[in-house]
């Protein structure tokens, strides 16, 4: 219920709890909201304060004004979360979510480790480079460029990785298992190459994340950089406050 005595917003106070009718079903996507008068009757407050809210969420994407007809319940994209704790592939992390995963291997090609990679690749000559088109429930959610030394899996083009997991591959395969990594994440601007295999528009945002993974005795297994879909990704960890 709107607390009038914390020093919270009525509105966004308001705002949070038609976010929770949206998400609990309460009020239903497609439908239209309750009348002004209505949400003033059910919260206890001013129509200036109804207002400023329902503003707010039509911003936000909860709400869609249709002219001549009112304001709707939107559809909005599920966010795909990412627990940051425990290192896992993209298949691992979003089949036991219950999404539907699914890839497309765009290349695979043996390269000389690019100049810019050396010193993540050290002493390494040679990698593949993998790009992949990744999948959530049919729709594209992230790009990803993957980079694996040739000396810990020299046939690996052999495989096909849109059926099978690469952290899989070489587990199972080469007997190469990954003991920690390390990420890094930066938003930018998506560019028009990807946008157009995202299914994005050119000025929207994604996620760059590099990632680094390591066996346990520290040698590099993978270097990957994903351009995740900006509004769809959202990463999740819990730290341990440490006195």
């Amino acid at each position: 219920m709107i607390d009038k005595s914390k020093p919270i917003p009525l509105y966004y106070q308001v705002q949070e709890m038609i976010i929770k009718l949206i998400e609990d079903g309460s009020y239903s996507i497609n439908n239209p909201l309750p009348s002004e008068k209505e949400l003033i009757k059910q919260f206890g407050v001013s129509r200036t304060t109804i207002r400023q809210a329902v503003d707010n969420l039509v911003n936000l994407g909860y709400l869609e004004r249709r002219r001549g007809v009112g304001t709707f319940v939107a559809k909005r994209e599920k966010k795909h979360y990412w627990e940051l704790e425990t290192l896992r592939s993209f298949s691992e992390e979003f089949e036991k979510k219950g999404y539907e995963v699914s890839t497309k291997l765009l290349s695979i090609e043996k390269q000389n480790t690019p100049a810019e990679l050396f010193s993540v690749f050290k002493e390494i000559d040679e990698v593949f480079k993998i790009e992949r088109l990744r999948f959530l429930n049919n729709r594209p959610a992230i790009l990803v460029t993957t980079y694996v030394p040739v000396n810990i899996a020299s046939d690996l083009d052999k495989y096909d990785l849109s059926n099978v997991s690469l952290f899989e591959i070489l587990r199972t395969k080469y007997n190469v298992k990954i003991a920690y990594g390390k990420k890094e994440f930066r938003a930018q601007l998506v560019s028009a190459e990807d946008a157009k295999l995202l299914e994005m528009d050119e000025n929207q945002a994604i996620q760059l994340v590099k990632t680094e993974s390591y066996d346990n005795n520290g040698k590099i297994v993978d270097y990957s950089i994903s351009r995740d879909i900006g509004d769809l990704s959202v990463y999740k960890v819990t730290l341990n406050y440490q006195d």
